[in-house]
């Protein structure tokens, strides 16, 4: 979705291990002008993604990590996505 310009907006683990990536997401983000938002965890990356599986209590478990995650559609208007398109508009 990077490459074809099909992102809305994208999500990088800045821990992942491999650094090649780091670097080429960055790269594609800057290059088509996607909004990038880094995180620390990919455990919590993946869970923000919905790679887990929630148990009766609600409670996230067999958690999956991440590197990248890209929105391609927002979907419907909602305050999550009020405040982050805020944000970006700050910067």
């Amino acid at each position: 979705a990077l490459d074809r310009k099909d992102a809305e907006l994208c999500v990088l683990c800045e821990t992942t291990e491999e650094a090649g990536i780091v670097a080429l997401v960055e790269a594609l983000c800057n290059e088509h002008k996607i909004r990038l938002i880094k995180v620390s965890d990919a455990k919590k990356l993946g869970q923000m993604a919905g790679l887990c599986k929630i148990d009766r209590d609600g409670n996230p478990r067999k958690l999956v990590g991440a590197s990248v995650v890209v929105v391609r559609k927002w979907g419907e208007e909602t305050v999550a996505r009020a405040t982050l398109l805020e944000h970006f508009g700050s910067q």
